[in-house]
C-alpha cells in the first residue's frame, strides 16, 4: 500500500477514535415574566422537592404511630406502654402536620428568593447603563480637555485629570458588567438555566405604595399566619397534653417538672410572636420610608429629564457641546438607575411584609454558604 494511503487511513481510523469537538453552548435568551421565573425556581427548588417528600415521610410515620393504639384514652392511665404510644403518636401527628406547613413555608422562601434575583438582575442592567453613558461623558470630558490643553486654555494637569477620570469610567462599566454576570448566574442557578444563558426578563417593577389601614391589626394577622408563631402555639398545646402524662418518657416525670416544660414552651411562643412582631412591623416602616425617598428620586428623574431636553435644545442651535449632552445623559441615566434600585427594594420589602417568615429564612441563609435549595441546571 503506497505510504500517502496509510497515512490517509491512519488519519481516518484517528478520527473516529478522537471525541468529536465539544462545541460551546450557545447562551439561552428566553423571554421569562416574573411568574414564569418563580414557577420554574418552584420547580427547580431541591429544597421544595425534599419538603414535599416530607410530608409523605411523616404522615407514614404517624400513621405507624396511630396503629400503636387501637383505642383513644381520654385519661392517663399510668400505664408507661399506652403513655409512651400515645405520646409518641401526638408528637408524629405534630410533626405530620407541621411537614404540610414546612412546605409552604419553603415555597414562599423560595419565590421570594425568585422575586429579589429577578430584580436583582434588572438592577444590574440598569448598572451597566448608568456607567456605560459616564464612560461617554468622560470620553466627551477628555476629548475636549485634550483640544483646550492643545491649545494652551487649561494646564496638563487638567488633561491628567481628565484621563484619569476616563480611565475610572472604564473600570466602572467592567465592575457594573462583572456585577451583571453574578446576578444573572444566580438568577439562573435558582431557576435551572445554565449560568451562560442570558433570559430576556420582560417584567420590569411598578412602584406601588404598601397601602394598610390598621397597622397593629394587619401585623397582628401576618403573625398569627405565620408557620414558626403557628409551630410554638402547637409545642404549648402538645405539652399540655403531655402534663398529665407521668411515664411518656419510659420513666417517672414528676409534675413539677412537666409544668415547667409547659410554661417554657408557652414563653418560647410568646418570643416567636413577639420577634415575628417586630420584623414585620419594622418592614412596614422600612417600606413607607422607601415610598419617600422614591418620590424624592422621582423628582431627580424629572429635573434630569427636563436638563436634558433643554441641553438638546441648545445643541441643535450651537449653544451646547456634545460633552454637555453626554453630560446630561449621564446625569439621567444615574437618576434613573437610582429609582430603580429603590423600586426594587420597595417591592421585595412589600413581599417580605407579607411573608416575613420567609425573608428571615433568606436573612439567615445569606448570612452563611447555603441558599434557598435551588442549585444546579437543567437545560442541557
Amino acid at each position: 500500500m503506497p505510504l500517502r494511503r496509510i497515512l490517509t487511513v491512519l488519519t481516518l481510523i484517528a478520527s473516529l477514535l478522537l471525541p468529536s469537538t465539544v462545541w460551546a453552548k450557545e447562551p439561552a435568551t428566553p423571554e421569562l415574566t416574573l411568574n414564569q421565573a418563580i414557577a420554574m425556581a418552584l420547580a427547580h427548588s431541591e429544597s421544595v422537592k425534599r419538603a414535599e417528600k416530607e410530608i409523605d415521610r411523616t404522615y407514614a410515620w404517624r400513621e405507624e404511630r396511630a396503629d400503636q393504639l387501637d383505642y383513644v384514652p381520654t385519661k392517663a392511665p399510668g400505664n408507661p406502654k399506652v403513655e409512651i404510644a400515645w405520646s409518641n403518636l401526638l408528637a408524629a401527628d405534630l410533626t405530620w402536620r407541621m411537614s404540610k406547613k414546612s412546605l409552604t413555608a419553603e415555597q414562599d422562601e423560595v419565590a421570594l428568593d425568585a422575586c429579589k434575583k429577578y430584580w436583582d438582575v434588572l438592577k444590574a442592567q440598569e448598572k451597566v447603563r448608568a456607567a456605560e453613558e459616564g464612560l461617554k461623558k468622560a470620553d466627551w470630558e477628555l476629548r475636549r480637555a485634550r483640544a483646550n490643553f492643545q491649545v494652551g486654555m487649561i494646564p496638563q494637569a487638567a488633561l491628567v485629570a481628565a484621563e484619569a477620570q476616563l480611565a475610572g469610567a472604564k473600570a466602572t462599566v467592567e465592575a457594573a458588567k462583572n456585577d451583571l454576570d453574578n446576578a444573572y448566574a444566580s438568577f439562573n442557578q435558582l431557576v435551572g438555566l445554565w449560568p451562560q444563558d442570558r433570559p430576556v426578563l420582560v417584567d420590569g417593577v411598578n412602584f406601588v405604595p404598601l397601602e394598610v389601614p390598621d397597622v397593629n391589626v394587619e401585623v397582628g394577622r401576618i403573625v398569627d399566619e405565620s408557620p414558626t408563631v403557628w409551630l410554638a402555639k402547637e409545642n404549648v398545646t402538645l405539652k399540655k397534653y403531655l402534663e398529665d402524662f407521668m411515664f411518656y418518657t419510659g420513666e417517672y416525670r414528676p409534675y413539677q417538672a412537666r409544668k415547667i416544660e409547659v410554661e417554657q414552651a408557652e414563653l418560647d411562643a410568646a418570643s416567636a410572636k413577639k420577634m415575628l412582631e417586630e420584623v414585620t412591623r419594622s418592614l412596614y416602616y422600612n417600606a413607607k420610608s422607601l415610598e419617600e425617598s422614591y418620590q424624592a428620586l422621582q423628582e431627580g428623574v424629572k429635573t434630569a429629564e427636563e436638563n436634558l431636553r433643554v441641553t438638546k435644545v441648545k445643541y441643535d442651535v450651537g449653544m451646547a457641546t456634545q460633552a454637555e449632552v453626554a453630560a446630561a445623559e449621564a446625569a439621567l441615566a444615574e437618576a434613573k438607575q437610582k429609582a430603580l434600585e429603590t423600586a426594587c427594594q420597595h417591592a421585595f420589602i412589600k413581599l417580605a411584609f407579607e411573608k416575613p417568615w420567609a425573608y428571615i429564612s433568606l436573612a439567615v441563609a445569606g448570612s452563611g454558604a447555603g441558599g434557598s435549595g435551588a442549585s444546579g441546571n437543567t437545560r442541557g
